[in-house]
């Protein structure tokens, strides 16, 4: 059985541990949400135009 400073010492931790998971979540969120904006502005550039030359004939 723990002890009531091993519990309070346990239940500390257990919060930190929460808080830090919680808080890389929202960077890890923060992150997608920055690189879809970045795909959607160049989903939206319009694609060049690619010359191919022709085709050398045998």
């Amino acid at each position: 059985m723990l002890t009531s400073k091993e519990f309070e010492a346990y239940f500390d931790w257990q919060k930190t541990h929460q808080l830090d998971a919680s808080q890389t979540t929202r960077q890890m969120l923060r992150r997608s949400r920055e690189q879809i904006a970045v795909s959607m502005a160049l989903l939206r550039q319009q694609v060049p135009k690619i010359w191919h030359p022709e085709a050398p004939e045998q």
